[in-house]
């Protein structure tokens, strides 16, 4: 399958380089580097994409040379690529659009998780119900009322904000929060020593916590909150700037992560996409590892203006972004990448 995505991939590079004048006078094509710095957080379901296309040399195939660099806990968005130097990196939308309407001036142009995959896990002695024991999702929700709950971002911020939307339209009430990052390390800490009673967690960091025992996964957002499962869940994004100037080495990068995707979506390929993942990510059950596989089927490295749009209304709608100015996807999308 992969074979036939990079035969498609070839055909669309050399229609990309025609129609961006390869060699001629565009000043996009003078000063298009063909490279490019992605910051990633370290164990992250949403990294295998990107190395397998590293590992697979499918950057190299559509002419890109991608480095990657961790992205800093406390960082988000526009801050993070602007500290650690990076020309892209993959946020949730809401962090996207909350960075945009405090003056970053950043686009969306490649697609990355349709969904926001995010779970809601507790220490594994925890007195509080979870979806896989049978309990009802109203119960879940309420159930966390009045309790600590650990965000990955800053208290405040768009991701932050659409969390507590989710829990308390679910049913939450009275939370207190802390920002935790995204470092599992941290969550289990942060859970054990009782500074925190539940915390935000992403694929893969869910399954390795419940693996190992430091946790248990209370609910899966996507299956039971709308802001989560029908909303738009993460972009890649870069400077406007740089986009304006690296056309081509953004397509490239995009197209070389579609290929990716279709790799690890061939059964053919399982055996060796379960040994990166499990490698980055430090499962070390196949099992596990081969639930967390499922879930890139919410993975696409298509966009959509229109998906992008309703997302921004709807955020609007809950206050998790300003009314005013409007976001505007067909400004903030550069469909460059796909």
């Amino acid at each position: 399958m992969y074979l036939k995505k990079m035969a498609t991939l070839a055909g669309t590079l050399a229609l990309a380089c025609s129609t961006a004048a390869c060699g001629g006078d565009s000043a996009a094509a003078d000063t298009d580097t063909g490279s490019m710095q992605v910051m990633l957080f370290p164990a992250l379901a949403y990294r295998l994409p990107v190395l397998i296309a590293q590992e697979k040399g499918f950057f190299e195939d559509a002419g890109v040379n991608v480095n990657l660099v961790s992205q800093p806990n406390n960082l988000q968005g526009a801050q993070a690529l602007e500290a650690t130097n990076s020309q892209a990196g993959q946020v949730g939308t809401a962090t996207f659009a909350q960075g945009v309407q405090a003056g970053s001036n950043v686009q969306a142009f490649c697609g990355g998780i349709t969904v926001t995959q995010s779970s809601i896990v507790a220490a594994p002695d925890a007195d509080l119900p979870a979806i896989s024991d049978g309990a009802a999702p109203q119960d879940v929700f309420q159930a966390i009322s009045e309790r600590t709950v650990g965000a990955q971002t800053p208290v405040g911020s768009g991701f932050q904000i659409m969390l507590d939307d989710a829990l308390t339209e679910g049913g939450s009430s009275n939370l207190t929060w802390v920002n935790i990052g995204g470092s599992n390390s941290v969550t289990q800490a942060s859970l054990q020593n009782g500074s925190i009673d539940v915390a935000q967690s992403n694929p893969s960091g869910t399954q390795a916590l419940v693996e190992s025992g430091a946790a248990k996964e209370l609910i899966y957002l996507p299956d039971h909150s709308e802001l989560y499962g029908q909303l738009y869940g993460s972009p890649w994004i870069a400077p406007a700037s740089w986009l304006e100037n690296n056309e081509r080495t953004a397509r490239a990068f995009c197209d070389a992560t579609a290929v990716a995707l279709d790799y690890i979506r061939d059964p053919q390929n399982q055996d060796e996409t379960l040994q990166v993942l499990m490698r980055d990510s430090g499962i070390n059950d196949v099992q596990i590892a081969d639930a967390v596989l499922k879930t890139y089927d919410e993975y696409s490295a298509d966009i959509s203006v229109e998906v992008i749009q309703r997302t921004f209304d709807r955020y609007a709608e809950l206050g998790i972004t300003k009314p005013e100015p409007r976001l505007d996807a067909s400004t903030l999308v550069n469909t460059v990448g796909r």
